[in-house]
């Protein structure tokens, strides 16, 4: 008879090892499997699980839970509480995004820094993952629309409407974000609450140093033309005072003349000199006065011919 070929496992140490490889795979089946299948959820995110064998995507679950799964289903965790994206530029630091840069309606650059915040409805969750399976809705929509809202807003002032109307941008730029927002069709209804924050709106520092610059030159125009005002002002004031002054000497002087006049007409009716003579001796008295309030020392001679000497007399050695 012909020898018919055996078939074994060899020695019994090539059986037992061979067991227990088995045996640990077994093992590391039954651990891992079960982690698999054993998944929970943190506060503020819900799961929506997809098997990929029929094409399905459960509700989400929201938690904080646990649930049970099947191996080959994914779980899919999605963030609904609140979110922000900031959108700002601080010298060489930024936020999520850098600062949006739209155009002014006169054709500068606007300078916004922004931070919006917001939450979405955990029942719409399986929507907005359909929609954005790479959970990219920050970056595709939300962001985006922040970006062309701002530049639609902005674009409707010159760069001075909005320095001097920052308050009512600020306003009108909040309600836009959030009007497009809730009207963002791809976002289909998940946002539940919307916040904008406006941490500033700037031209370019080219433009605001201008305007710095204009209204230094306006203020000291101002104040040259003030400065002019009052001295044209002070000037009319002492030239009035003078004008009076002059006026009220002119008129004293007409009133003493007057009364000089009629005391030596009165003098000349009750005595031989007339008033010729009068007047000159009023006039030498008058002018001897003057002399004797600025001179010490001097004689007068009355001549024969009817003129007035003065000689003035040397002061004393001591």
């Amino acid at each position: 008879m012909e020898d018919i070929p055996r078939i074994g496992f060899g020695s019994r140490s090539q059986l037992t090892k061979a067991v227990t490889v088995f045996v640990v795979i077994l093992i590391i089946c039954a651990i891992i499997i079960p982690l698999t299948m054993f998944r929970t959820a943190g506060v503020g995110y819900g799961v929506v699980l997809v098997n990929p064998m029929d094409g399905t995507i459960s509700e989400p679950l929201i938690g904080p839970t646990w649930f049970l799964k099947a191996p080959w289903v994914s779980d899919v965790h999605l963030y609904y509480a609140i979110d922000s994206v900031g959108m700002w530029t601080e010298g060489q630091v930024q936020g999520d995004y850098p600062a949006v840069t739209p155009m002014s309606k006169d054709g500068l650059r606007i300078e916004v820094d922004l931070q919006v915040r917001w939450s979405l409805d955990p029942t719409k969750l399986k929507t907005l993952y359909q929609t954005f399976p790479a959970l990219d809705w920050k970056t595709r929509a939300i962001s985006s629309v922040i970006r062309e809202t701002t530049r639609d807003v902005v674009g409707h002032y010159t760069a001075i409407e909005i320095i001097e109307n920052r308050t009512d941008i600020t306003q009108a730029l909040s309600a836009g974000i959030v009007t497009s927002l809730f009207a963002e069709k791809s976002l289909g209804d998940a946002l539940v609450s919307v916040e904008v924050d406006l941490r500033d709106i700037d031209p370019p520092i080219e433009f605001l140093q201008a305007i710095e610059g204009k209204l230094a030159a306006e203020q000291s125009k101002l104040a040259a033309e003030f400065e002019r005002e009052r001295i044209l002002i002070l000037a009319n004031a002492s030239a009035a005072e003078r004008i009076i002054a002059a006026d009220g000497e002119a008129t004293s002087r007409l009133i003493i003349a007057n009364g000089t006049a009629e005391s030596i007409r009165i003098i000349a009716e009750n005595t031989e000199l007339n008033t010729t003579e009068l007047t000159n001796l009023y006039l030498t008295l008058e002018a001897l006065k003057e002399i004797a309030e600025t001179s010490e020392n001097f004689v007068v001679i009355l001549g024969q011919d009817g003129l007035t000497y003065l000689l003035p007399v040397a002061p004393e050695e001591p």
